[in-house]
């Protein structure tokens, strides 16, 4: 049989194309495959919340905690890494110094990411501090008091330890997830595809270039050292029985390290001390000393109070205290919950989520709060805000719709209750049984 000439060429051309093909991605392999992953990476989670929304790339800013609702920063972490991507991938082939450095920068953005978590917003590994606690409590509830969803709670890491700077940073690093691998990964093979262009005589330069993001993560280091420093000087000094001595150096770790600064504990430290050595009865630290002792034993009342007084102090106290009070809140909720007295419960929960609205730990206990009293319309208005906060956690979810489904079914709106039982399935359809009770109408 002869093959017609037409395609013949046709054959050949194809394998022309596809040995061409060939030879580009041998050459171009390392910077094609990096720089695809790291544009890859900015639209994947780096940083996975145990109950809210998990951030991105392009949500993970680098100049503000994003909060509990992030939305995309210009001067996110993914933003910044994919423009200087851009701008190297235009020049790369006319000089790979630039290449190189830009290689640089992308292992510095990477390199600095736990310590922006840990050191430079402490806030948010706070919050990822609290959350963790949080999750385990909102399983122990929804077991004892809501209809059976046996399906499996995500999995999150079971202890921190953050009374160190070196604990926090691996407790920063532990929440990392795939996108803040992936840019690391893509980032180096850039870097080697430079170095490997780079003629002999400008090696030492690359390699100088390659040392920006170590330079980069020693300086953010220093003030977390110091601040190290000062509070392990502030401990001896206490077990030492110099409590004036202690609460100086407890001070001095403050100033460097902000997350003392945010540390209830430590001010509660600092109001033993003072009690100790018989100074400042009436300080702000005193007050916070009070309000824990009291929390600890369960009088949540006066310790409300007593954070209040403390609250009156201004500055990073009073933010903290503030905080620590909303907690107490929620807490005393929860407490009155479980006497059988719901309403009193549910005053409690408005009120905390009130002084501190990222306190969103109390609107699974609110939703379900309002299901008891029977005003059903504010507990499916509830729900919505918190699925919008918490939608990338299939178990957690699948509870608010099921909750979302008793308030329809409540209100005799048949076709929403089932329209939410099926969300919850969707959401979590491993021996999800409070969802497929409501679907058969029991």
């Amino acid at each position: 049989m002869k093959i017609p000439r037409r395609l013949v060429s046709w054959w050949e051309r194809l394998i022309r194309w596809a040995e061409w093909i060939a030879a580009f991605l041998r050459k171009y392999f390392l910077i094609l495959v990096g720089s695809g992953l790291v544009l890859a990476s900015v639209v994947l989670k780096w940083v996975q919340f145990p109950l809210s929304h998990n951030l991105s790339g392009l949500k993970f800013s680098l100049l503000r905690d994003p909060g509990i609702t992030a939305h995309i920063s210009l001067f996110s972490v993914g933003v910044i890494g994919a423009m200087i991507l851009a701008g190297a991938l235009i020049f790369w082939r006319k000089n790979y110094s630039l290449l190189a450095l830009a290689a640089a920068f992308l292992l510095m953005l990477w390199a600095v990411t736990p310590t922006q978590i840990a050191f430079r917003e402490p806030s948010m590994l706070r919050r990822l501090s609290y959350e963790l606690q949080a999750a385990p409590e909102l399983n122990v509830f929804a077991k004892d008091y809501l209809p059976q969803n046996y399906g499996t709670p995500e999995l999150v890491p079971t202890r921190l330890i953050l009374y160190t700077a070196w604990g926090r940073l691996l407790a920063a690093w532990s929440f990392l997830r795939l996108g803040w691998y992936l840019f690391g990964i893509g980032a180096l093979l850039i870097a080697c595809y430079a170095i490997s262009k780079l003629p002999m005589a400008q090696l030492s330069t690359a390699v100088t270039l390659l040392c920006l993001p170590l330079g980069a993560l020693i300086i953010l280091l220093i003030p977390p050292a110091i601040g190290q420093h000062y509070y392990s000087a502030g401990l001896l000094a206490k077990t030492e029985g110099h409590n004036q001595e202690a609460i100086a150096d407890f001070r001095r770790a403050m100033r460097w390290d902000s997350w003392h600064a945010g540390d209830i504990d430590l001010y509660a430290t600092i109001g033993q001390l003072q009690k100790q050595a018989g100074i400042d009865f009436n300080s702000p630290e005193r007050h916070v000393s009070r309000a824990v002792e009291f929390r600890d034993a369960s009088h949540f009342e006066p310790a409300m109070f007593e954070f209040g007084r403390a609250a009156e102090a201004g500055g990073a106290l009073a933010e903290t205290a503030r905080r620590e009070a909303a907690l107490t809140r929620i807490n005393y909720g929860i407490a009155l919950y479980r006497d059988g007295a719901v309403g009193s419960a549910v005053s409690n929960w408005q009120h905390a989520i009130a002084e501190d609205p990222n306190q969103i730990y109390a609107l699974p206990y609110l939703v379900r709060g309002y299901y008891e009293i029977g005003r059903y319309q504010t507990g499916i208005a509830t729900a919505n805000r918190l699925v919008d906060l918490i939608r990338d956690h299939t178990f957690a979810v699948a509870n608010v719709y099921s909750m979302v489904g008793d308030c329809y079914a409540k209100l005799g709106d048949d076709a929403n209750a089932r329209k939410y039982y099926n969300l919850s399935l969707t959401s979590d359809p491993i021996l999800n049984y409070w969802a497929l009770t409501g679907l058969a109408g029991q």
